[in-house]
């Protein structure tokens, strides 16, 4: 009995040192706001036009992060309930990305085009919709004087879900959207990317003016892009490509809408 108890009090200093050096994930969370005004224009029974600009910032609202210009195209086939439902775009969105931090300060512009494919449908009192959209980024000018090359291409899939409810005497209808983003990476990478969950709602202040608030998580986990006992030279890659820390951002933000028609055309 003595020598169990023995065992029992030398054990407890290593459980404890075990705990110490064992210590949590220090993976890094923040607050950012996003505010933005949105104009579309419906030309055509089948096409709308839209304008987008947006001001974030980071750093719990501390810091301004950027601010960007988006221009998109949208066709709405018609024809038959399932092809209205659906609808093609394409994008182009300029970024303008101040950075003071480091011995270098000054200012990025990105410049990114986006397609994409969406679906809508409804049951009952349900909302559905999905987005498949494919996007590249590339940069037009770097804080330091950089050859933009440097930056290279940022190729990325997201695929978007969203599920709303309108609620019987309630103006503010809320909605939850989950979205994965999934970066494209060399061959024999290990796959890369993030998640973003988005609880929203919106309500309508005219007949084509509407506002929009929402509160969404997006988060990356800590990336290695070669595999256990796979040594990174062998992969083509280096450290700059290791992600030793993941990342949860949450983001408060507030969109106003506002959509226009031809004078001569008739609403549906």
């Amino acid at each position: 009995m003595r020598a169990v108890s023995l065992l029992l009090i030398l054990a407890c200093p290593i459980v404890a040192w075990g705990q110490i050096i064992n210590e949590p994930d220090q993976d890094t969370t923040e607050w950012r706001g996003w505010t933005g005004i949105q104009l579309k224009w419906r030309p055509l029974r089948t096409v709308t036009l839209s304008f987008q600009e947006q001001w974030r910032w980071k750093e719990d609202f501390g810091r301004f992060d950027r601010r960007f210009h988006q221009m998109e195209v949208e066709w709405n086939p018609r024809g038959s309930a399932v092809v209205e439902a659906q609808a093609v775009a394409i994008g182009l969105r300029h970024s303008t990305r101040p950075d003071n931090r480091g011995s270098i300060q000054g200012v990025d512009k990105l410049l990114r085009w986006q397609a994409e494919h969406v679906t809508e449908w409804e049951a009952g009192r349900w909302e559905f919709k999905t987005r498949v959209r494919f996007q590249e980024q590339t940069a037009l000018a770097l804080k330091g004087g950089e050859d933009p090359q440097d930056y290279g291409q940022r190729k990325t899939w997201r695929f978007k879900c969203t599920v709303g409810y309108n609620i019987k005497g309630w103006k503010w209808d809320p909605a939850v959207a989950a979205e994965r983003f999934a970066d494209r990476v060399p061959e024999g990478w290990q796959p890369d990317g993030a998640w973003r969950l988005r609880l929203g709602t919106s309500r309508k202040l005219a007949k084509r003016q509407k506002i929009i608030l929402f509160v969404q998580r997006d988060w990356v986990q800590r990336y290695n892009p070669a595999e256990p006992g796979v040594a990174l030279v062998a992969i083509g890659a280096g450290l700059d490509d290791l992600r030793l820390q993941g990342a949860v951002e949450w983001t408060a933000g507030v969109l106003y809408r506002c959509r226009f028609k031809s004078p001569n055309r008739k609403d549906d």
